[in-house]
């Protein structure tokens, strides 16, 4: 039997979620960073890679070329605002931006600080290998400090 992960999920449920229809990226986020430009800024759940965040657009769209030029130019300052804070914070030796949308078709860039002699040295960090969850208080602090960067970057 094939992996779930290795299916889509049946065409009803994709074109709702296309449409927006029971979304868990249109949910309010549990770890809110802050509200950039045009996308908010929230801290994923997995922190094995310290400081993975995601940018979500503020509207529910497909693709980045779905968006006026103006949006389009504001989506990706979010995202390079975003990288560079990170990597400044953390001191990471590469950042990762991924824009996927396989599982939830609205427009989201998955901004993931790499680090040299992390266990995938040549390919993407897998979504949910190893998730490390941090307490309350440590996504909170974590969400502060990230919170802080922005506003010095």
């Amino acid at each position: 039997m094939a992996d779930q992960a290795d299916q889509w999920m049946p065409r009803d449920k994709w074109d709702a979620l296309v449409r927006g229809e029971e979304c868990p990226l249109c949910l309010p986020p549990t770890y809110l960073i802050a509200e950039l430009r045009v996308s908010r800024l929230v801290l994923a759940r997995n922190q094995e890679i310290k400081g993975y965040c995601m940018a979500i657009y503020e509207n529910h769209v497909r693709e980045p070329y779905e968006l006026e030029f103006e949006q389009r130019a504001a989506f990706w300052e979010d995202i390079l605002q975003a990288g560079a804070a990170l990597e400044k914070l953390f001191g990471a030796d590469k950042m990762n931006f991924e824009i996927l949308g396989n599982g939830v078709p609205y427009l989201h860039c998955h901004i993931k600080p790499r680090y040299y002699g992390d266990r995938w040295p040549s390919r993407p960090v897998p979504f949910d290998e190893q998730p490390l969850l941090l307490s309350p208080a440590e996504y909170r602090a974590r969400t502060n400090l990230i919170r802080d960067a922005l506003l010095a970057t």
